[in-house]
């Protein structure tokens, strides 16, 4: 059964919400202190053309709480709308967390 609901997205090209893994990190905490099923999704570039909120290449975060993605606005950088999402797909295809870091050599002994 569908649960379309109003939710806020922050858009982003991809690697600015996740190239240093801090998004991993408030996304887990966050489940971990709300619970699993808490309104709050990480999605992939795929994920993000799979719901139509994008053409472009980007990255999302979804939540039903406009402070807690101002709060990742301010932290990460984005754009932030309003768009209406089925939480039940949402849950179905966006439970995994976001990608860890981006591990760079940045040894001067190469």
């Amino acid at each position: 059964m569908d649960e379309i609901r109003d939710l806020y997205a922050l858009l982003a090209p991809i690697g600015q919400l996740t190239g240093n893994g801090q998004l991993r990190e408030t996304v887990s905490e966050r489940r971990n202190r709300k619970g699993e099923d808490v309104a709050f999704w990480y999605l992939s570039p795929e994920l993000v053309k799979k719901f139509k909120l994008s053409e472009s290449t980007q990255e999302a975060v979804i939540a039903d709480d406009p402070t807690a993605i101002d709060w990742v606005r301010l932290r990460f950088g984005g754009e932030v709308k309003t768009i209406k999402l089925d939480i039940n797909q949402l849950r179905q295809n966006a439970m995994e967390l976001p990608p860890g870091p981006t591990v760079r050599d940045i040894s001067v002994f190469n």
